[in-house]
């Protein structure tokens, strides 16, 4: 009766209730009560409760159906590590789990060998897979691949998800769904003069689209010119500084110096050929030429550097083809040699082909399995060294074009390599120690580790189930690639460990403090008085590591549209992060030494963080790192600008980021126009545009393969396509009259 009251004496009097003054967000005690909460810290109802009061600004379940959902999610991740567990139980029937690397090494080799820890035995995901993949080949895979034709032929050739290729297609059609402009598939690539690496001349049929070929019956090793004994030993020099010391130490130089001389007659004017001494020459030649002045290439008529000693690889090619039923370590070392040779001539899938008769030679020659104790110490070491180097050739190819492995890991394998002094001292070659107790050996003995972790981390990351619905992909589904981005996050820190036990004596200094192997941006201190096949090792093990890190981090640069989660948006800045490290690293290495002038494969790591950094771009308009990478991919121009110096394909690509450069900036600001957010993160001064009529009326338009034009876009990415396709397979059919090459050189030289 008195509160009834009280409420008529308060109407009466008009007094009203004043409001209660808004909190931004309530604390997590009051928003699981839902009782009204205030701006203090802590909050009144807090203090009457006596109970902390905390503001996570998590939204963490507090309600029953949220609560449902969160169980729901934590069973099938549950689920999911259950079945994981038994797939690697049944992989090792005697508890697996806890028999490392490590000890079943050390019962298949020398005490002194170095292993690997922590590492469980994988085979290839091709026929071993998870109990849930390999029980239903029919479900869906969310990794889908794309099938483009190469430079070489309008047949499609397929690369996986982790490719380079697939990366690219992505953006072409994220430009083509933006622009609305039609995709041809047989438009991606250039095709130029393609045919087939034949034994003699080929001719085109005109019946036949795909442009069979016939052989000549002529015998083109009878017209070939090669070099002679001073000049194939001044070429030699380059190998045992070069691939020899920093890429794959797979030869004995005391023992193959000795065999190469041993092959030249007693005159000295004629060499028997050999297989393996041929390979060497023509990847010195490679090397060689492309470090030569543009002057001096310039007299080199009717070719490219990336080519260059294509005579002893044909001739190679002819000798090793007879050792294939019984082939020797021999026969293995040139087979490698071959798929580096073609790779670093952008002959992508042949380079896979090699390597593969490699892996299936290897197989035949046991080096497969831990060497015999009977042989003598340096021979096991060097049959060790080949293995893994193949190990490694193989990991990096299937991870590059996102195919299969070849080799499989099995308690039986050899160790890892010794690297000790004294074993450096049986190799063959005589190089100082690095320091610590290291050798010139090291650098393949941590590269091997390095391998063996992102390949780890690779095969376990695609072939985990995401159970996603038919038709879709991971990019369409943002709780899966979170999920992803946590299951990645928590099996890529070996490569942290990887990077903490690495000597010191491999990595190269920074200043002002900066940190080797991080992203910091710091400059080189490069030593100036070491060796420089020491410099090299370090450089090429940083920027290794950097390209596995992209490649490893780059499914996360989504195209879909549609909010990100915070984790998968922070896996893709790391992946630009390293993209820029490398571009960095690059650019003072290349302006300021000869360090890695001509060296092929960094043009590739080069390329790589280019491209993935414009995606990075293209994904991630509105980023705060998206000025820096614009910045980046400018000093990306600047890095190709000298690679093509050496050789052209660097300098279309070169060409192929100086016209993004301005399209990227367009996209950037419709973005822009479209969200009704003005672009200030973009330095206007980095990419100029025109008028946004021209840039319109270009990027709609159509326009033939002309590097200096300006083109659609999308034109633009089916150039890009053809950089690692680059040299036309008739480049490396001899030429009737007599190698042109070789014959300049001669005279170069």
């Amino acid at each position: 009766m008195h509160a009834s009251a009280a409420r008529t004496r308060g109407a009466a009097e008009g007094a009203i209730k004043p409001l209660r003054r808004q909190v931004g967000r309530a604390c997590d005690g009051c928003r699981a009560r839902r009782a009204k909460c205030d701006n203090e810290r802590p909050c009144k109802v807090c203090r009457r409760r006596n109970e902390p009061c905390l503001q996570t600004g998590s939204d963490e379940p507090r309600t029953l159906p949220q609560a449902m959902r969160e169980i729901d999610r934590l069973k099938k991740q549950i689920k999911e590590t259950e079945d994981e567990l038994l797939w690697y139980k049944s992989q090792n029937s005697s508890g697996s789990l806890q028999n490392s690397l490590q000890s079943s090494l050390q019962s298949n080799n020398s005490p002194g060998h170095t292993s690997l820890p922590g590492l469980e035995w994988s085979s290839s995901r091709t026929t071993h897979s998870p109990p849930d993949m390999a029980q239903k080949p029919d479900r869906h895979n969310p990794w889908e691949g794309i099938q483009i034709g190469t430079a070489r032929s309008p047949n499609p050739s397929w690369y996986g998800s982790s490719s380079l290729f697939h990366f690219i297609g992505r953006m072409n059609s994220y430009l083509g769904a933006i622009l609305q402009q039609t995709q041809i598939s047989n438009q991606m690539v250039l095709h130029g003069t393609a045919s087939t690496l034949l034994n003699g001349k080929t001719e085109s049929s005109s019946e036949d689209d795909c442009q069979q070929v016939v052989l000549s019956a002529e015998d083109p090793f009878t017209a070939g010119q090669f070099l002679s004994p001073i000049q194939e030993e001044y070429f030699l020099d380059f190998f045992w500084k070069s691939y020899h010391t920093c890429l794959f130490p797979i030869i004995n130089e005391a023992e193959f110096m000795d065999h190469y001389r041993s092959l030249w007659a007693d005159s000295g004017d004629k060499r028997r050929p050999a297989a393996l001494v041929d390979i060497v020459i023509a990847l010195c030649m490679q090397h060689g030429v492309s470090q030569i002045s543009p002057e001096q290439q310039k007299s080199i008529i009717g070719g490219d550097p990336s080519v260059a000693g294509r005579w002893y690889f044909r001739r190679c090619q002819q000798l090793v083809t007879y050792q294939l039923e019984s082939p020797t370590v021999s026969t293995v070392q040139a087979l490698m040699l071959c798929s580096i040779y073609l790779c670093n001539g952008s002959f992508q899938n042949m380079s896979a082909t090699w390597a593969g008769m490699a892996a299936e030679a290897a197989y035949v020659a046991g080096l497969h399995i831990a060497p015999s104790h009977d042989l003598p110490a340096p021979e096991r070491e060097l049959r060790k060294r080949l293995w893994w180097a193949l190990y490694e050739l193989d990991a990096k190819i299937g991870m590059k074009l996102g195919r299969p492995f070849l080799l499989h890991r099995s308690p039986t394998e050899p160790g890892l390599p010794d690297d000790q002094p004294e074993t450096a001292k049986q190799s063959g070659s005589q190089l100082a120690n690095s320091g610590e107790n290291k050798s010139w050996l090291s650098f393949h003995l941590e590269n091997s580790k390095l391998f063996v972790i992102a390949r780890e981390i690779h095969e376990t990351f695609y072939a985990r189930d995401v159970n996603l619905l038919q038709g879709h992909t991971i990019w369409e589904d943002p709780q899966a690639l979170e999920s992803h981005a946590e299951f990645l996050q928590l099996r890529a820190k070996p490569l942290d460990q990887w990077v903490d036990e690495l000597p010191n004596a491999l990595k190269t200094s920074r200043h002002e403090n900066g940190t080797p192997y991080s992203t910091d941006g710091s400059k080189l201190d490069i030593e100036p008085f070491a060796p420089v096949w020491l410099q090299r090792q370090r450089l090429n093990l940083e920027l290794i590591y950097h390209n596995l890190c992209i490649n490893i981090h780059r499914p996360f640069i989504s195209f879909v549209a549609g909010p990100s989660s915070g984790l998968t948006e922070e896996l893709a800045t790391k992946c630009a992060f390293h993209a820029m490290e490398i571009t960095k690293i690059l650019h003072q290495t290349l302006s300021s030494t000869t360090i890695l002038t001509g060296w092929h494969e960094a043009f590739q790591w080069q390329w790589n963080a280019s491209m993935t950094l414009v995606g990075f771009i293209l994904a991630h308009p509105r980023s705060t790192l998206t000025p820096e990478a614009i910045k980046a991919v400018d000093l990306a121009i600047t890095v190709c600008e000298i690679f093509g110096e050496r050789f052209s394909v660097a300098k279309s690509a070169a060409t192929i980021l100086r016209n993004l450069g301005p399209k990227i900036n367009f996209l950037l600001q419709y973005n822009s126009e479209m969200q009704g957010v003005p672009n200030d993160g973009v330095d206007q001064g980095i990419l100029k545009p025109t008028t946004s009529t021209e840039w319109l009326d270009s990027l709609m338009g159509e326009t033939s393969f002309d590097p200096s034009l300006m083109m659609p876009m999308q034109d633009v990415f089916q150039m890009a396509f053809s950089i690692e396709q680059w040299s036309a397979l008739d480049n490396l059919l001899p030429e009737w009259e007599g190698d042109q090459w070789n014959s300049q050189i001669i005279g170069a030289f």
